[in-house]
């Protein structure tokens, strides 16, 4: 079993995304998807991937101060390493790379894993929150659209929905009873857990302690502002989408987040069914929206490839230090 769950884990969500990419790409004519490579302006592709940095940066920084406020020092280089590096795990394993990305610091700065992990689970919260807000202001920007949008993917993939819920209420459930048990009964394996439970919870709460709350804020938005500006510049990449709106570029930031939001391998499939259906919407050939949701997330990938494997050798490299050492 130990070794069945792993590759479970691993198997299992990429061959979703992959069974998806074969239902997006199934009509495409390969010819004119290729022909498409001579058309391509590269140089927006470039300046989406160099303007990546910036995200993983602001990502880092604003994790450093949730760790500030945990009275844990790191460098805002350290933690840009361990973005970086989770970054790259989760292209492996979907959401890995949080604990990743804990276990860099674990390594390089002696942090705890579940206390750091507590302060990635708020970024977590945060970034949901954004993101449906942003869902919200999508609802009042395009709501004719958005309800096509999603009446196309539940159609075009049978999707059960139904058996979702029902599939989430039973989870809920199973959860409550673990967190009941758990919290009943007094055995070695139950109290390493609540001590592990209560150091994520402190990670958490540590939102609260932040002393400059209002760089905390600006961090999220110039991160979330730059997530859109990477989505954006890939439309002058091709001719056929860039006369589109900006109001359609943050349609395409707020599907591409919900895409990833998914636990398959770094949005294969996921992300390329639902950029190429969205873009549909605004009058983009199937073959034009698929080669350009392919665009824009190979060219993400490779930034991730690329910086994350720089940064695993760099860590690597790092020698333990005192958790409390800034440099």
């Amino acid at each position: 079993m130990r070794k069945i769950i792993p590759f479970l884990k691993f198997s299992l969500p990429l061959l979703l995304g992959l069974l998806l990419l074969f239902y997006a790409f199934k009509n495409v004519p390969l010819d004119d998807f290729l022909s498409k490579l001579d058309q391509t302006r590269y140089g927006w592709v470039i300046g989406s991937m160099l303007l990546s940095v910036l995200a993983y940066v602001s990502r880092a920084y604003r994790w450093q101060l949730l760790l500030k406020a945990a009275d844990q020092k790191v460098s805002t280089f350290r933690l840009t390493l361990a973005v970086f590096v989770g970054y790259l795990a989760n292209l492996a394993f979907p959401r890995l790379g949080e604990v990743i990305r804990c276990a860099v610091l674990k390594k390089t700065n002696q942090i705890p894993v579940s206390l750091s992990i507590g302060t990635v689970v708020t970024e977590r919260i945060i970034d949901s929150l954004v993101l449906l807000f942003f869902l919200v202001v999508a609802l009042f920007l395009e709501f004719d659209l958005i309800v096509t949008y999603f009446e196309n993917i539940f159609s075009t993939y049978n999707i059960p929905v139904n058996g979702i819920l029902y599939a989430v209420l039973i989870s809920m459930m199973i959860c409550s009873v673990l967190v009941l048990v758990i919290s009943r009964t007094h055995t070695p394996v139950s109290q390493r857990i609540k001590k592990m439970a209560l150091e994520v919870l402190k990670g958490i709460l540590t939102i609260k302690s932040i002393q400059k709350k209002y760089l905390f804020l600006i961090t999220t938005m110039v991160m979330w502002l730059t997530y859109f500006l990477m989505s954006y510049m890939i439309f002058f990449a091709l001719e056929e989408t860039s006369s589109l709106s900006l109001t359609a570029g943050f349609m395409l930031l707020v599907s591409g987040g919900i895409a990833l939001a998914l636990p398959v391998q770094g949005g294969i499939g996921t992300y390329h069914a639902m950029i190429a259906m969205m873009l549909g919407l605004y009058g983009i050939e199937n073959t034009t929206g698929l080669f350009l949701a392919t665009l824009l997330h190979s060219s993400q990938v490779l930034s991730v490839v690329i910086f994350g494997g720089v940064s695993l050798v760099i860590t690597l490299g790092i020698e333990k230090k005192n958790r409390n050492e800034f440099e």
